[in-house]
């Protein structure tokens, strides 16, 4: 599992001075530079943890070229990199109030693409689960998730309203490894348009992935579908 990159690190640090107010709604913050020297960064590692806070909402710039603590908008943006494997829960349960509806949660024999996605055979059971992310009180995501019961066993309804990828990790103690990611536009189907508040209309974004734990076994097939305007990712190629 990556690391949280550092610029997360520090606004998730602003966020908790925020949110335990010690920076008050509408107090200037400190600037840049002035937070640079304080975590002993650069100021562009400082302008990327802004960014983040400011398209959450939980900050803003004035006409002076400050910058303020505001209160949380509904105007969350879903910001992660391709390359990221660290789920949902682990990037945003410290900058917000993150939760799980549980739509469905079934075990059953895998269809042939799901056998074919999990290397696995018709007769080993996978979990079938849907669920709702909301975040700040906001439809975020819609996910639907395939895993092997017999490399990912004991998943149960706590778990799964808390975070699968914190159960892998400290309870069954694996490792992850690389995912393999596919990303599409596409059209609503009822349940976006139920569960994320999408309009007929609207455009969803789609993210289909395999990924797969450190000695290559595959453990999840999965759709994550996005709001037109919850979802965004990027690349980051290095030279």
């Amino acid at each position: 599992m990556k690391k949280i990159a550092l610029y997360q690190l520090i606004a998730n640090e602003i966020f908790r001075r925020i949110s335990q107010d010690e920076y008050h709604t509408g107090a200037q913050l400190p600037t840049q530079n002035e937070l640079a020297k304080e975590f002993n960064v650069s100021r562009i590692t400082i302008k990327k943890a802004m960014d983040v806070l400011l398209d959450g909402g939980f900050i803003q710039t004035n006409k002076k070229g400050g910058t303020t603590v505001g209160l949380p908008q509904n105007n969350f943006i879903f910001d992660s990199s391709v390359g990221e494997h660290n789920g949902v829960t682990a990037r945003l349960a410290t900058i917000g109030k993150l939760s799980s509806h549980i739509i469905s949660f079934d075990i059953r024999q895998p269809s042939e693409i799901e056998c074919q996605k999990l290397l696995i055979k018709e007769d080993e059971l996978v979990y079938d689960i849907i669920r709702q992310r909301i975040f700040n009180d906001e439809p975020l995501l819609l996910e639907y998730t395939i895993m092997p019961v017999n490399l990912i066993p004991d998943v149960t309804m706590e778990v799964l309203e808390n975070s699968i990828y914190h159960h892998i990790l400290n309870t069954l103690r694996l490792k992850f490894g690389p995912a393999n990611r596919r990303i599409r536009a596409g059209k609503p189907d009822l349940y976006d348009q139920k569960y994320l508040d999408c309009k007929e209309d609207d455009p969803v974004l789609e993210v289909e992935q395999v990924a797969f734990l450190s000695d290559m076994r595959p453990f999840e097939f999965s759709q994550t579908r996005h709001r037109y305007d919850k979802g965004e990712f990027y690349v980051n190629n290095s030279i």
